[in-house]
């Protein structure tokens, strides 16, 4: 009986074709527009089959005419007749038909596609594109202007279709990797003469094929590839940005950061200059462009690569050379310092130690405060010791400034773009630890461009009170990065912390109920608004922060915890390490008149039961990163308590 189920289902499959339709809309288009052209595709005259070819390739632009292309069994016929019609020109419909299907549909029409063996039928497309390149009996540059402008819209078809594909799945993408004959024609294009859309195309296609991909990046550095690309890179053109998309994927897949690489000039750091010059040059445009990689366009795609090499920055210093063996660049994170809250590990850490504690204060003894923690510029870091990191803070940095600045226009993607980019280096910096002097010079740099980005960015923002959350959202994570990356050390203006506050209110009201919060995605809890809002809070409040800011801040926290069980988790896991953060030393000069003249260690010994049954309501099973932070913030409160009441005891012995 069990056998025969899926016979059964096959024998009762309904023919779509045959399905009636309900809605008299699709039903006359169907009679009146789709069975006409795609009875003429399949007519045995060659103008009329051409005619229809062109005519469905406009059709498939509109939503209902595409569905009742699809319903009608176009793929079937693609494949069956016009991908093989004796006539060139209807091949390239056909194809161009294929590339707008894929354009406008689901990754699972391309996984449909991959499954009906599309890439023998591109295999062998490709053969008769090379024949013709490469034929000797007709050099291609002596064929007629549009016999070549076909063969230029077949091979843009194409590689369309191959940058579909390989972004719908990862198993796709394997399987064009290992396709010789695609792979050759793709990088074998690049160093032929060919159309600017075409380069353009093909380099974005390579873009989408480098992205993660050891094979095919393996094939790259191995042969003479990796030198065109950067020949492209190199010749200050257009393209020269996508070459760096596709060299930047080469270089991270590879693992050649700065000095750790078998080719001289092979990392990030080499693709920087072109990048900056780039956007040194270009300005976003205020009028719209047909071409098909207009100005904003190339822009914006090199402040994406930025963004990226900023990410991957970290990584890259991980594997320093041995310029930077003795690179101390990466301290514990915010959320991580767990076993730093346990008595047992608690010593001498310059983390939890500052040398000035006193009363509160003033502006002019911020800036004192600063001034001394940069130093001067005695010990200068030599050019090796920087590469990427360098480049990205002196280079890279004011240029962002420029272009993420407030615009009049508030749908700006170059701005969006640029924030995104400023950010991703923000917080790569916040990671570094520069305790050790190694990067003095440059962190002076940093902290000068880290107030112009307040300054110029982040306060103008907030003074608009903006209704645009995505932009709060992303000032609000940049404020957090920016001031995390120089320990608060950021000169604010007057009541700009209680927008920070406000946005947090804002963002519970646009947040679903406590139980589902719980049910976030692990990753997104921690990236929303009100996390970022407690982040940037926490950071403003540190040690050399003014008390009264700090009691304020403090004070907000407290209260936001109080609401327990009424609190996301990712908020209450925020809130706890930014008190654990703030308060981790008795020398902090708020230390006394804050936390314990305010009685913050009462209060927080209240919170701590409500903490640890909203910790035990999170499910494992299905939000097991989630429910891991809150059990490690709940476990670090008691340590914290048990760590702050033995620094009292012991300042209180100190004095009998």
């Amino acid at each position: 009986m069990g056998k025969s189920k899926p016979r059964n289902r096959t024998k009762n499959r309904t023919n779509p074709t045959a399905k009636p339709l309900a809605d008299p809309e699709l039903a006359a288009i169907r009679d009146q527009r789709i069975l006409p052209v795609l009875k003429d595709l399949q007519s045995p005259d060659l103008k009329t089959r051409s005619a229809a070819a062109r005519a469905i390739t406009n059709l498939v632009e509109d939503h209902k005419s595409r569905k009742l292309l699809l319903r009608e069994q176009i793929v079937r016929i693609l494949f069956e007749q016009t991908l093989t019609d004796s006539n060139l020109e209807t091949r390239t419909d056909g194809w161009g038909i294929l590339r707008n299907l894929t354009v406008e549909e689901e990754p699972d029409f391309c996984i449909h596609l991959y499954r009906q063996d599309v890439l023998t039928a591109i295999d062998g497309v490709l053969k008769t594109i090379v024949q013709t390149i490469e034929s000797q009996d007709v050099p291609f540059a002596k064929l007629p202007a549009a016999q070549q402008n076909i063969l230029w819209n077949l091979t843009s078809s194409i590689i369309s279709l191959v940058s579909s594909l390989a972004e719908a799945q990862e198993e796709i993408a394997e399987a064009i990797s290992k396709n010789s004959t695609i792979v050759t024609f793709l990088f074998g294009l690049l160093a032929f003469s060919t159309p600017s859309h075409i380069q353009n195309e093909l380099l974005s296609c390579l873009t989408i094929l480098t992205e993660d991909n050891k094979l095919l990046d393996q094939q790259v550095v191995d042969g003479e590839w990796l030198k065109g690309l950067l020949r492209i890179k190199d010749a200050e053109t257009i393209d020269s940005i996508a070459a760096c998309g596709v060299l930047h994927n080469v270089f991270v897949t590879m693992k050649w950061f700065d000095h750790n690489t078998p080719v001289e000039g092979a990392s990030d750091a080499s693709l920087i200059p072109t990048l900056v010059k780039y956007m040194e040059h270009s300005r976003p445009q205020s009028n719209g462009h047909n071409l098909s990689s207009s100005p904003d366009e190339v822009l914006q795609l090199a402040l994406e690569i930025t963004a990226s090499i900023a990410t991957s920055l970290q990584e890259a210093l991980e594997h320093g050379s041995r310029n930077e063996k003795e690179f101390e660049g990466f301290g514990e994170s915010v959320n991580g310092d767990i076993e730093d809250l346990d008595i047992k590990d608690i010593d001498e850490d310059e983390e939890f130690k500052d040398e000035d504690s006193g009363d509160e204060m003033n502006q002019d003894e911020i800036d004192a405060e600063m001034e001394m923690v940069l130093g001067d510029d005695s010990d200068e870091e030599t050019p090796g010791e920087e590469a990427t990191l360098g480049l990205l803070v002196r280079l890279v940095a004011p240029q962002l400034l420029s272009l993420a600045r407030p615009t009049q226009d508030a749908n700006n993607p170059i701005q969006e773009h640029a924030l995104s980019a400023l950010n991703n280096i923000a917080w790569t910096i916040s990671s570094i630890d520069f305790s050790t002097g190694h990067l003095r010079s440059l962190q002076k740099f940093w902290a000068t461009v880290t107030q112009s980005i307040w300054d110029g960015i982040i306060s103008p923002v907030l003074a608009s009170n903006t209704a645009d959350i995505e932009l709060a959202s992303s000032i609000t994570s940049l404020a957090w990065a920016v001031a995390r990356s120089v320990k608060g050390a950021i000169k604010i203006k007057p009541e700009e912390q209680r927008k920070f506050m406000a946005l947090y209110q804002a963002s519970r009201s646009l947040e679903p109920s406590n139980g589902d919060s719980k049910g976030e995605d692990d990753t997104d809890a921690f990236q929303g608004l009100g996390v970022k809002s407690i982040g940037i809070l926490g950071s403003l409040a540190m040690d050399p922060a003014p008390v009264e800011l700090n009691r304020e801040i403090g004070i907000f926290l407290l209260t936001t915890l109080s609401a327990l069980p009424d609190v996301p988790a990712a908020d209450t896991v925020e809130a706890l390490n930014q008190l654990f953060d703030i308060y981790a030393d008795k020398s902090y000069s708020f230390d006394e008149p804050v936390f314990w003249g305010d009685n913050f260690s009462k209060h927080l010994e209240e919170i701590q039961p409500k903490a640890k049954k909203l910790a035990k309501s999170i499910d494992k099973r299905k939000f097991g990163e989630l429910r891991s932070r809150a059990d490690e913030a709940v476990l670090n409160l008691g340590r914290f308590l048990v760590y702050k009441r033995k620094e009292r005891k012991e300042d209180r012995d100190d004095f009998k």
